[in-house]
């Protein structure tokens, strides 16, 4: 028989695979608050940017919404008979869903569309089978505006679209 020889560890009974894991070595002070303040520094910039992404996100959610409204109108328009075009008001809410005219607008509303015609004037003569349509629309969540602000040009939530509506033969 071999003697068994006794191996006695300092730092714990669990054998060699222990002295890998608890070294007596950590981090210093310096390390840790560097780690922290590089963290911190990353997160402030984070957040900084934050406004601005989500005022750009904003912005891109009422043109898509105002341009999908305004898609709508025009067809209506082209659709309609020429002679029964007129200019009005029309209100949509915020998915670009079109209100009834007896529903509570202020509430409701969120786009505010005002549609002009107007005689197209074409190398100094006006035509009669063309018509220029210009929609307006506003973004005005529960008509925090007045009406003549809404569309007088210094909102700048006011979108401009214009085309020409011919006369259907």
């Amino acid at each position: 028989m071999i003697p068994s020889k006794k191996i006695r560890y300092a730092a714990s009974s669990c054998g060699p695979l222990c002295r890998l894991y608890h070294r007596g070595d950590g981090f210093s002070l310096i390390e840790v608050v560097m780690a922290v303040g590089i963290a911190t520094f990353a997160l402030v910039t984070i957040m900084g940017l934050l406004p601005a992404g989500l005022s750009t996100f904003n912005k891109s959610i009422n043109m898509t919404v105002g341009t999908q409204i305004t898609q709508r109108v025009f067809s209506d328009m082209q659709a309609s008979d020429f002679s029964t075009l007129q200019s009005t008001n029309r209100y949509f809410d915020e998915q670009g869903a079109e209100l009834p005219a007896a529903s509570n607008k202020a509430v409701n509303c969120i786009y505010w569309v005002q549609v002009v015609l107007a005689t197209n004037a074409v190398t100094g003569y006006t035509s009669t089978n063309l018509l220029t349509v210009k929609i307006m629309v506003a973004n005005n969540p529960a008509g925090r505006l007045p009406t003549n602000l809404l569309f007088s040009g210094t909102n700048p939530g006011t979108m401009v679209f214009s085309t020409l509506i011919g006369r259907n033969k």
